[in-house]
């Protein structure tokens, strides 16, 4: 079953007079569970592309399916909602809030939720624990690593316990050792049923993944199993 689908979607800019296409007619399918990576030049549509997938912006034309729900001319309050509970995001930068420990990063997600303090603890320390840095919560983001500011980002991904998340560069600030090290907890996310889509401009990154998309010019150049 595709728990996401997308139908000739177009996504167009425009400034003044002039129109720039970001994605040109994409047809792709993501099933629940699977581990795809997505690469492709600079400017070629791929953060587009995840943008669209994650709700964070609406294609031009063309129509997006997520567990069959058709979200064309969904309201934004709704597609915050599915940022919320279905889809989790990891930026390249970590996007931590440098004056909140890393338990209080972990727990903004949960904080629009009808959840008590205790159960919200509860939540955290599970994400902290998957994460790896059940050790760390005290600490702030200037007091530890990149690589642990990053598995701080995946905690907050999974807090909310979302099915499909998506990771735009997550190892492009860390270095190799780092991110082969961050590239596993992804991997054993997947294994758990999660659904991980990736950009990434490494090839080493794209290895972890179960099946490689690679866009050009807006396009679906390739699609295939790895």
């Amino acid at each position: 079953m595709a728990a996401i689908e997308l139908k000739d979607i177009t996504k167009e800019y425009r400034s003044d007079e002039i129109i720039t296409s970001a994605l040109r007619n994409v047809n792709l399918k993501i099933g629940s569970g699977e581990f795809a990576a997505i690469m492709g030049a600079s400017g070629s549509g791929k953060t587009t592309l995840l943008n669209i997938i994650g709700c964070m912006d609406i294609p031009t034309s063309g129509t997006y399916l997520l567990d069959n729900e058709d979200l064309g001319g969904a309201k934004e309050k709704h597609l915050s909602s599915i940022r919320g509970k279905k889809i989790s995001f990891v930026f390249q930068h970590f996007a931590l809030i440098d004056d909140y420990t890393v338990f209080e990063n972990v727990e903004i997600p949960l904080m629009k939720q009808p959840l008590s303090k205790a159960e919200r603890k509860k939540k955290v320390l599970s994400a902290l624990k998957l994460a790896g840095i059940s050790n760390l919560a005290k600490k702030k983001p200037s007091n530890i690593s990149g690589g642990q500011k990053q598995r701080a980002a995946i905690a907050r991904a999974i807090v909310c316990q979302a099915e499909i998340i998506l990771a735009d560069e997550p190892t492009g600030a860390l270095d190799s050792k780092t991110g082969n090290e961050i590239m596993r907890v992804f991997s054993e996310l997947n294994n758990m049923g999660k659904t991980i889509i990736l950009i990434t401009h490494d090839k080493n990154v794209a290895s972890y993944a179960k099946r490689l998309i690679t866009i050009q010019d807006g396009s679906i150049l390739s699609d295939e199993a790895i």
